[in-house]
């Protein structure tokens, strides 16, 4: 275990909740899998019911251990990853059904900022991953933006450690709906004609 995030490591698996830099901006997370912690996610944001937290995960591996896609999906992961497409796919029952769809499904991402990906690799597990805000206000690029009122309702660690966030556009959301056809329910980061040059068929939403 890396001893600068021994603190933050033993956090996450502890069920606490850590603020950590990500590609686009500051994100509020937890271990995916521990259904309490990641209520206190969705408690602290005042996040609507309904709406399903997204997540990372650290690498092939952990693609392997908790994803489940195939076909056209692994294609356009394998084209983007990691980067900031988030790709809504099925995944392991054991992460919180607050991260799932009612078809079992979460939008999920394979992190390229280093601090996110080396987290996540080290709790052992995928991350909630969902912007470092209250719902409906500005997401945060440094540790000085951050919300003095999430911070307090949720009792998260703040990590301060570099390169910090990127900020611009948040993850692209997409999913596969047939064939080689790709839905775009969130055009950000990753765009649409980007997608369309890797050789999919890109549906506006």
């Amino acid at each position: 275990m890396d001893l600068m995030w021994e603190t933050e490591v033993r956090t996450l698996l502890g069920g606490g909740l850590v603020v950590y830099p990500t590609e686009t901006f500051y994100a509020l997370g937890c271990l995916a899998t521990l259904h309490a912690s990641v209520e206190r996610v969705t408690a602290s944001k005042g996040r609507p019911d309904g709406k399903p937290l997204p997540i990372i995960i650290s690498g092939w591996d952990m693609a392997a251990r908790y994803l489940r896609m195939g076909g056209a999906a692994l294609e356009l992961a394998h084209a983007f990853w990691p980067g900031p497409l988030s790709i809504i796919v099925p995944v392991d029952e054991s992460v919180s059904p607050l991260a799932r769809d009612r078809h079992g499904r979460s939008a999920v991402r394979m992190s390229p900022h280093p601090v996110a990906a080396r987290l996540c690799l080290e709790a052992g597990a995928p991350l909630i991953s969902s912007s470092a805000n209250i719902s409906g206000r500005p997401p945060a690029c440094r540790p000085g933006d951050l919300d003095p009122e999430l911070l307090r309702a949720s009792g998260a660690l703040v990590m301060e450690a570099t390169p910090w966030p990127a900020g611009g556009l948040p993850s692209t959301l997409a999913e596969v709906v047939g064939g080689h056809a790709v839905r775009i329910l969130r055009e950000g980061a990753v765009s649409a004609s980007s997608i369309g040059e890797a050789g999919f068929d890109v549906l506006a939403e």
